[in-house]
């Protein structure tokens, strides 16, 4: 089952695990090597608007992109990002970089973009910090159904001329 409940039948993009790349490989993979999908450059202009606005409040994170995307689904029915922060920065988080984030955990974007959107805060000193990290990765990569990776963006991204 994914995230939103419905069965998988298509092969993952990616071996189990996280693995770090940036929005021109996350296109590569999930887009260009399939030229005649409908939905795949919709769901793709979604994560570059996420990224982009992730990268323009300068908020440390690391940005877990998964389901039906990250399949060989020709036409995948929707995608699910996390933005994944530790407590200490959480904590330092200016107002607008605090609206920012409240407003991507709080807000669903499934309806209109068809993305299950999460705001996970980790604090690496608490004693459950690996049972809680655990759980959210067997969410996104490692839970019932198929086994797949999940695509991991760093943020902000140094842009370069």
């Amino acid at each position: 089952m994914n995230l939103q409940g419905q069965p998988e039948s298509s092969a993952p993009l990616l071996p189990v695990g996280f693995h770090q790349t940036d929005l021109a490989g996350l296109e590569r993979l999930c887009v260009e090597y399939f030229p005649g999908s409908l939905t795949r450059p919709g769901l793709m202009k979604t994560v570059s608007t996420i990224i982009t606005l992730a990268n323009r409040t300068s908020i440390p994170a690391r940005m877990w992109i998964a389901g039906d995307f990250l399949t060989e689904e020709p036409d995948p029915d929707g995608l699910c990002i996390a933005m994944v922060l530790v407590e200490s920065i959480f904590e330092a988080l200016s107002d607008d970089q605090r609206d920012f984030f409240d407003w991507f955990r709080g807000e669903s974007l499934f309806a209109r973009y068809r993305c299950d959107n999460y705001g996970l805060v980790i604090d690496a000193d608490r004693y459950d910090y690996d049972t809680v990290l655990r759980y959210w990765m067997r969410q996104f990569g490692t839970g019932r159904g198929p086994k797949r990776g999940v695509a991991e963006i760093l943020v902000p991204t140094l842009e370069r001329s």
